[in-house]
């Protein structure tokens, strides 16, 4: 169907474009000073749901995979056609005149929006598509999530699935994207209760992108769309398509930083974070099960301190750009299970050491108690004379460089977690570096600040425990 505003040059090619992917993202997904066009995998997955065969889709693939893109390439597609697979239009009256909705969802209100965004970068750099805007709000107080508006009536929407997927009731939708299907908590809750039944009145897909964690809720919900010839399935359900994306088969992807995963040598996780496979949690050091059961939904993410309350705090410090962590614990009595009241992660190279310690400090007065730090390597010397300057309590733990004191960390750490000895709020961060760490501790190239962090504060509360103040170690 083409429309009036489509320039004369671009009629035929809108025409094509309809079923044609790889010339609809050549010709209006693309900015004017060059030329995307979709990965194969990508290209398959949209393929796939043209057909009108399948209800829902999922794409599990590595870090950089192109899943975020796919999901943009297909939104941009749909919306533009008020694509209906299997499903034409009666009349060009009705096309114009009929409701669509597309939902961007994710874990948290952030995942939703950050596809969402991407979507809207899209229609706002494509030479052609920019002029389909009929309006852009980030919020308002009838619509208090943020939204496309084209001019063909198609509304785009950002809600995430927090608090069990609640925001989201309400709606009809003809297209909803999951993002980081595999960080969503209740997935198969939410998917059966909440995200299919918003589907049935438009007769809607729901698509899903995302790495995989583990055998968990994701791999339960992927695994009914794996049709792969040979392989026996008895959870596939026809109306389901999964498939897997390879981060190495996307060219725009930093194959430096991909190589340099691989040299890490941990089979298990390149399975995982380059090929999207899932991986058994036999493999993980936490499984995401053993840390689900430490995790008490009604605690807030911080929570304040009180009087006559003791606490520790373990701290990693962060090298160069890396991050520095402290995790506090409420030991109060010795008894368990112990209570995580605090996490601050600062750093990443876009903050002082003045702001850090600074930080520290502040987390030292209003928990009073004692620090546990990693006082590996020579910047080490240099922060213990800061935390002694700011008359902190501190003990220091150098674990780098020493395999028998990071096992004791990490044993302890796992030992605690599987007895719920630890009760924690859902902090996304900490989460999943404890569910990514891999049990035999071969952590290179890994992002490991929180899992040590809250490693190096059990560890105070199970050695030290609330003895009182702890003298310094300088004398």
């Amino acid at each position: 169907m083409t429309e009036t505003i489509i320039p004369g040059i671009y009629r035929k090619w809108w025409e094509q474009g309809h079923d044609d992917i790889d010339l609809f993202v050549r010709k209006f997904c693309s900015p004017p000073d060059k030329e995307y066009y979709p990965l194969e995998h990508q290209k398959m997955f949209m393929e796939k749901l043209l057909t009108g065969k399948y209800d829902e889709a999922w794409m599990s693939g590595g870090n950089s995979a192109g899943k975020t893109w796919t999901g943009k390439f297909l939104a941009m597609h749909w919306a533009s056609y008020k694509i209906k697979p299997g499903k034409p239009w009666p009349s060009y009256q009705e096309y114009l005149q009929a409701p669509y909705n597309i939902l961007c969802t994710g874990p948290e209100q952030k995942q939703a929006v950050e596809l969402w965004e991407s979507i809207e970068q899209g229609f706002l750099n494509s030479p052609v598509l920019k002029f389909r805007i009929d309006e852009v709000r980030t919020s308002t107080r009838r619509k208090t999530h943020p939204y496309i508006k084209l001019k063909n009536g198609v509304f785009i929407e950002a809600v995430g699935l927090h608090e069990k997927g609640k925001h989201v009731e309400g709606q009809a939708y003809d297209l909803i994207l999951v993002n980081e299907p595999a960080d969503a908590r209740f997935l198969g809750h939410i998917l059966d209760k909440v995200l299919t039944p918003r589907t049935w009145r438009r007769g809607g897909v729901i698509a899903g992108f995302g790495t995989p964690k583990g055998k968990g809720e994701y791999w339960t919900v992927f695994r009914r769309g794996l049709h792969e010839e040979g392989i026996h399935n008895d959870f596939a359900e026809d109306r389901v398509f999964s498939m897997y994306a390879d981060s190495r088969e996307n060219v725009f992807a930093a194959q430096d930083s991909i190589s340099r995963f691989l040299s890490a040598g941990n089979e298990e996780l390149v399975k995982e974070r380059i090929e999207g496979r899932f991986i058994e949690e036999g493999s993980l050091a936490f499984p995401l099960e053993t840390v689900e059961k430490c995790i008490d939904d009604g605690l807030p993410v911080v929570i304040e301190p009180s009087t006559g309350h003791y606490y520790v705090t373990g701290i990693d410090f962060g090298r160069k750009v890396d991050y520095t962590v402290a995790v506090t614990m409420d030991i109060t009595g010795g008894s368990v299970p112990y209570k995580v009241v605090n996490m601050m992660r600062m750093g990443g190279g876009v903050v002082s050491w003045e702001q850090i310690l600074q930080g520290v400090l502040e987390i030292s007065y209003k928990y009073p108690g004692f620090c546990l730090i990693d006082s590996t390597a020579s910047s080490g010397d240099m922060q213990t004379e800061w935390l002694n300057d700011m008359n902190i309590n501190f003990l220091p733990y150098q674990f780098a460089g020493s395999p028998a004191k990071k096992t004791n960390l990490i044993t302890n750490l796992q030992r605690q977690i599987g007895l719920k000895n630890i009760t924690m709020p859902y902090i996304r961060e900490l989460v999943d570096q404890l569910h990514q760490y891999p049990k035999n501790m071969d952590d290179k190239g890994m992002e490991t600040d929180a899992v040590f962090a809250l490693a190096l504060a059990t560890y105070g509360a199970t050695q030290y425990g609330p003895a009182g103040d702890v003298e310094s170690y300088h004398r």
